[in-house]
């Protein structure tokens, strides 16, 4: 075995004083002829479940063929068996593998904002509390005050979710904005971290706290519980496929329930 090691080391050596110089010209790739036909948008996304277990892939890939036709950016996360899916369209001149997942992008719900408070500019605040503010619901901007507005909000998967932010009034005062989460799925009740339960977190084995005393509980979950849905939709290709041009949709689809079934809100 040492030997084998010294001979790879002496020739990984000898490699590293020979220049390739053909391999060093480059070639440019060349520019798409605007007046000729071009290839067809793919929507390509690269994703990755935010768990440990194993998945069953057929049937993940039926389940979700019937969430997303196939439409599926603005109305995630998404799942499967309540595991958080973490996706990103693939841009043109971009590797699949090189494309790092580790955000989530989540709808929040803020609550307890004083009045003259609901407007964009105090709303991004939470969001880039949270991790990075995307938008607001702008539908829920007119009329009078709400009991909590909606923000996208592109969060770290890394960092424990977050219960409430610290909001110094205009006067200096101060006052607690809360938030509940959209389609959360699977997350520690003790810790906070998506991706496991409190009943497989190493924190929450060596704590003395009981269930009943952990900062984090259902009531961060907002939103409504759906129903099942049929599994499986004739889009879905098959590696043996030929490829197919997708004509233009309209609305996006409601997103379904790939989630925990039978999970109260």
């Amino acid at each position: 075995m040492a030997a084998s090691e010294a001979t790879i080391a002496g020739l990984s050596d000898r490699w590293a004083e020979i220049v390739f110089e053909d391999e060093d010209a480059g070639v440019e790739a060349p520019a798409v002829d605007d007046g000729a036909a071009t290839v067809a948008e793919s929507w390509m996304l690269v994703g990755r479940f935010l768990t440990q277990c194993l998945i069953k892939v057929e049937y993940m890939r039926q389940v979700m063929a019937s969430a997303w036709k196939p439409r599926v950016m603005e109305e995630g996360p998404w799942s499967f068996e309540n595991c958080t899916l973490l996706c990103k369209e693939v841009k043109d001149g971009q590797l699949p593998e090189d494309m790092v997942l580790d955000t989530v992008d989540l709808w929040v719900h803020v609550y307890n904002l004083p009045v003259g408070y609901n407007t964009v500019p105090v709303l991004e605040q939470p969001g880039n509390f949270l991790g990075k503010f995307l938008k607001i619901d702008e539908r829920q901007m007119k009329g009078p005050l709400k009991a909590f507005y909606r923000i996208r909000v592109c969060m770290p998967v890394d960092k424990p979710l977050k219960r409430r932010m610290k909001l110094i009034h205009r006067d200096k005062s101060w006052g607690w904005v809360n938030f509940k989460y959209e389609r959360l799925h699977t997350f520690c009740f003790f810790c906070g971290l998506l991706g496991h339960s409190e009943k497989f977190c190493l924190k929450a084995r060596n704590s003395t706290m009981t269930p009943e005393q952990y900062p984090y509980g259902v009531w961060m979950r907002a939103g409504q519980t759906r129903g099942p849905r049929l599994v499986g939709e004739p889009w879905l290709l098959n590696a043996d496929d030929p490829p197919i041009r997708l004509e233009p949709v309209g609305e996006a689809p409601e997103n379904p329930a790939v989630e925990e079934q039978g999970r109260t809100e």
